[in-house]
């Protein structure tokens, strides 16, 4: 469904990815895991042309195109079959929850009112939020907002979602109720890229790993066969550190 080839993004004369090369199958539930630094952010903002790449392709469905040749409708019509969740929300300050999950459906897709009103109620009833949705982000918790947010993106009907470490900014007492909202757009069969740093999900949620090291792909794997038989030593340190109860010998 979606795919990237020879994907490469500098920064100055840092370069963060190089060479990135993956595919996305419908219904998957991909994690993207990595030291801090490895380039995950950067793979998911250029995957969603919030960052320009230096250079690689993108196939999604039947579109197969140059990254860096791409025309700003095609950038439009690409993010369209996308949502994005953010560390931080992004919601607007000025508008309710409500009106932060309509602003795509009018502006964006042009969906007539009484229909982006239903879609709005529906979607913050399954993130249950409907009860407030007429508060703005300033009153609700981290968790709400990000919930919301989620609502915002499931509304457009995208063909993937990407999340961007979507419970990091939160308090531990507020990151399950976001999970667990994750957990049921998977059992739904939502696609979903997901760069976390919550193992416990990696672990029971996604059908594959991807671990980045360095701005390249390391291992891309089922997840069962990440967490049980790792061979690359830095993904044994990487578990080591992030697993309790990890006991593989390095």
């Amino acid at each position: 469904m979606l795919e990237v080839k020879n994907l490469h993004k500098k920064f100055g004369s840092v370069e963060i990815l190089k060479g990135i090369h993956f595919h996305i199958n419908k219904g998957e539930v991909v994690a993207v895991l990595g030291s801090s630094g490895s380039g995950k952010t950067t793979l998911l903002r250029c995957l969603s042309f919030l960052e320009k790449a230096d250079h690689g392709e993108i196939i999604f469905d039947d579109f197969h195109k140059d990254i860096t040749q791409i025309r700003p409708k095609e950038i439009r019509q690409l993010r369209m079959k996308m949502g994005f969740v953010f560390q931080n929300y992004n919601l607007f300050r000025n508008k309710t929850a409500f009106q932060n999950v309509m602003e795509g459906l009018r502006i964006a897709q042009k969906v007539p009112e009484p229909q982006a009103k239903e879609i709005a109620v529906n979607t913050l009833k399954k993130v249950g939020m409907l009860e407030r949705s007429d508060y703005y982000p300033d009153q609700l918790s981290g968790g709400q907002q990000q919930r919301v947010a989620i609502a915002r993106a499931i509304a457009l009907s995208p063909k993937v979602i990407l999340f961007d470490e979507p419970t990091s900014a939160l308090d531990p007492e507020l990151t399950g109720e976001v999970l667990d909202v994750m957990k049921m757009l998977a059992r739904e069969g939502t696609t979903m890229v997901v760069v976390t740093h919550e193992m416990g999900f990696a672990q029971e949620v996604a059908n594959r790993i991807i671990f980045m090291d360095g701005g390249r792909i390391a291992a891309d794997q089922p997840s069962k066969e990440f967490f049980t038989s790792p061979q690359d030593e830095n993904i044994k340190r990487f578990l080591r550190r992030t697993l309790a109860d990890y006991d593989y010998t390095i």
